[in-house]
């Protein structure tokens, strides 16, 4: 071959594999625009690239200088900058409808600093060994990419920061991601560090040069991961229990909490943990584990900065550790000491389930917690089921294809289906199929007869008529199917900071902006909201009505009816109000919507429709007290669960009202045994065992709905564990500040 034809050969390849691959992410979800997952992908596969390129030019002109290389081949490299970055405009423009300002921030911030650093690095290779130039380079960089895998392994943390790919939030899907100023710093530390170490190899003398280079690099890698922590560009153990600096010590837990946690809740939380551990232990038939350290983050952006994911609640099995959002463990502290537990007989070096598969791992959480918005897991998984949000349960069980179906599909069947193992072959089996996912080895039948099974147990006629209630619950969108979603949420944010600011103009543009590129539900519900500050009631109206039917299937129609329904009222028409009331009612999508109806139609019989005009526009405080003085006229026990969340000095009220209702309690339906509840939980909490043992009687007494009756029989299993208990633990609790 001429060599002319060679130096074109070996100049095409590189930018026509580029094209092709990048052709290739834009047919693919997230990827699919020129945001987050777009450029990030794209720096680790030019960072390569041009290593390689600098690599094989620096073979030919060893002497060539860091400026003088980029000022002689700058066309070359330029054109490796644009290749991704224009089809990913283009993409975003034509394709998405994307906004791109986002990603040209990341590329700024991400693309740009990894591209220069595959040419330092290159550099550096050259300077040890020009022969193989391209080994060394690979060798450098698997080892900074092992860094992350090893702060993922040995670091109570799953977000990394990384100068080959900049920023990666976790092993959790997070939608709140955006250049900020961590993210530069940490790149000018990048720059700082291997810019100093460059600067040095150009000092040293060519005697033993190339073993100097290496040596440095080497050191250069150790420091880095040496200062990360010092930085804050990575969490290891010392800096989150200072960060979590109130501890509690109980018989399996240590529990480190953030300041926003309450003293007087402490003893509440430490009991909890000890009785859901002792439910998991029982249910999993364990013996002791190790102990447990559990984090409470105040809010999910301390939880972000220092763990990663922000929203989601996750366990490190393997390092026995669970980590929380104060706001919401309620809900998934007995799910994550399940996985914490399950690292007795998990296998792998991170104690889990066989071929780290994701339906065993949250299948087991699922059916041990036994949990699905107050109801067992088998009703999450029939009302699904009969009204045709079904899955290939292949799929479930196909780590790479778990997390294709609306989330809460694939943990509500996985852990159905591991309970109907266990219903029919006994728990041992279970935890023998979490060690070894062979169904015909560890059951004795194929899985695709057991799936056959499992869907005949699941049929169920009872269910046909509950379409709204599943659609609440599983008419939602996986990840790879919103539109924009990582700029959306940043967006959002930046719309809700405003709008606390009580900047509701600027809000509302802001919520519209998102709504008209992303068209999520989010953004339109901040949009109306934000009108209704400024009492723009008709063109809510007009804007709701128009856009309304788009969520027909979502789960997010029964809140955009709602605002609907309370907008007509502000605007002055009650009849279409009334239409869009009784709409809800008929539809019955949760007792929590049905419950709220209710107590707005008494305020409605006792005030009139003024006063319940004046409540939807009355902030927190003013609700509460309208609230008060309504149950003190009424005693209606719907009224109480809504003055629970109340501040200190109005405790002695409420409680003395739970007081004067014990004398007079009537429980008539299921709303009522739902107050119940609710009441006997807040009364727990306050330690007052014995009037939480009688709400918890109360509500569950002449009860036959066997579904509904297992948020209430749970709930009194709980009390009365504390009642017979509680005591006797609190005195293994120690407080240290």
């Amino acid at each position: 071959m001429p060599l002319f034809f060679k130096i074109r050969y070996r100049r095409t390849i590189p930018y026509a594999s580029l094209i092709l691959i990048n052709i290739f992410l834009i047919n693919l979800p997230l990827t699919n625009s020129l945001g987050y997952e777009f450029v990030v992908v794209n720096s680790i596969l030019l960072f390569f690239q041009i290593g390689f390129y600098t690599s094989r030019k620096l073979k030919s002109d060893p002497h060539a200088k860091f400026f003088s290389f980029i000022k002689s081949n700058y066309l070359e490299l330029i054109a490796y900058l644009l290749i991704p970055i224009v089809i990913g405009t283009l993409s975003s423009l034509l394709n998405s409808h994307c906004p791109v300002k986002d990603g040209f921030a990341f590329c700024a911030a991400i693309f740009l600093p990894s591209f220069l650093l595959g040419i330092v690095l290159a550099f550096y290779s050259s300077s040890i060994t020009l022969k193989y130039n391209r080994f060394v380079f690979s060798f450098i960089a698997v080892l900074l990419l092992l860094t992350s895998l090893l702060e993922f392994y040995l670091l109570p943390q799953i977000y990394f920061y990384n100068p080959i790919f900049g920023f990666f939030p976790g092993t959790i899907y997070d939608e709140d991601i955006a250049v900020n100023l961590k993210l530069i710093l940490f790149q000018l530390f990048n720059f700082s560090l291997f810019g100093f170490g460059f600067f040095l190899t150009l000092k040293m003398k060519n005697k033993y040069k190339a073993v100097r280079t290496f040596v440095l690099m080497l050191l250069l890698v150790s420091f880095y991961v040496f200062l990360k922590p010092l930085l804050g560009f990575s969490t290891n153990k010392s800096k989150l229990e200072t960060e979590l600096s109130n501890k509690i010590i109980t018989e399996h837990f240590e529990v480190f909490l953030g300041d926003s946690v309450k003293k007087p809740e402490y003893e509440f939380i430490a009991l909890q943990h000890e009785y859901y551990y002792e439910r998991v232990i029982e249910q999993l038939q364990l013996n002791e584990t190790p102990i447990i350290t559990s984090y409470f983050f105040d809010d999910k952006n301390q939880k972000r900065e220092l763990f990663g994911a922000g929203s989601a609640d996750v366990a490190k099995p393997w390092m026995n550790m669970i980590f929380l959002n104060y706001s919401n463990y309620k809900s998934s502290l007995k799910h994550e000491i399940v996985h914490s537990a399950a690292a007795k007989f998990g296998v792998t070096p991170f104690k889990a389930a066989d071929n780290i598969n994701s339906a065993l791992i949250e299948g087991l959480a699922m059916f041990i917690e036994n949990d699905f918005a107050g109801f067992p897991v088998i009703y999450g998984a029939k009302l699904a089921f009969n009204n045709n949000y079904k899955v290939n349960m292949n799929d479930v069980f196909n780590t790479g294809k778990f997390f294709t179906s609306y989330s809460s599909l694939s943990y509500i069947y996985s852990g159905a289906f591991l309970e109907f193992l266990s219903n029919r072959f006994g728990v041992e089996k279970v935890k023998e199929l979490y060690t070894n996912l062979d169904f015909e080895e560890v059951i004795g039948e194929k899985f695709d007869t057991l799936s056959l099974q499992f869907e005949l147990y699941l049929t169920d006629s009872a269910f046909n008529g509950k379409q709204n209630e599943a659609q609440l619950y599983f008419g939602g969108q996986t990840i790879f199917k919103k539109f924009c979603p990582r700029m959306a949420s940043n967006d959002i944010k930046k719309a809700q900071a405003e709008f606390s600011k009580q900047n509701y103009n600027f809000a509302a543009e802001q919520y519209l902006a998102v709504y008209k590129y992303a068209s999520s539900a989010g953004a339109l519900s901040g949009y109306i909201a934000s009108l209704k500050k400024e009492k723009k009631y008709e063109l809510a109206v007009s804007v709701l009505e128009k856009e309304i039917k788009h969520f027909s299937k979502s789960h997010s129609l029964y809140n955009l009816e709602l605002q609907l329904a309370d907008c007509y009222l502000l605007s002055g028409d009650t009849t279409k109000a009334n239409f869009y009331y009784d709409l809800i009612l008929t539809q019955n999508p949760h007792q929590n919507f049905v419950n709220w109806l209710n107590v707005l139609r008494l305020i409605w019989n006792y005030n009139g429709v003024e006063f319940v005009k004046e409540f939807l526009t009355e902030d927190e405080t003013e609700r509460r007290n309208t609230l008060f003085n309504l149950y003190e006229k009424t005693k209606n026990i719907l009224l109480l669960p809504y003055l629970l969340d109340t501040e200190e000095e109005n405790l002695p009220q409420i409680i003395g009202a739970i007081n004067k209702l014990k004398k007079e309690l009537s429980i008539s339906d299921y709303a009522s045994r739902k107050a119940a509840v609710d009441i006997s939980q807040f009364l727990l909490m306050k330690k007052d065992y014995a009037s939480a043992k009688f709400f918890a009687v109360k509500a569950v007494e002449n009860f036959t709905d066997d579904f509904k009756k297992h948020r209430l029989v749970e709930n009194l299993r709980m009390v009365n564990w504390f009642v017979n208990f509680a005591n006797e633990t609190k005195l293994r609790v120690e407080h240290i500040k």
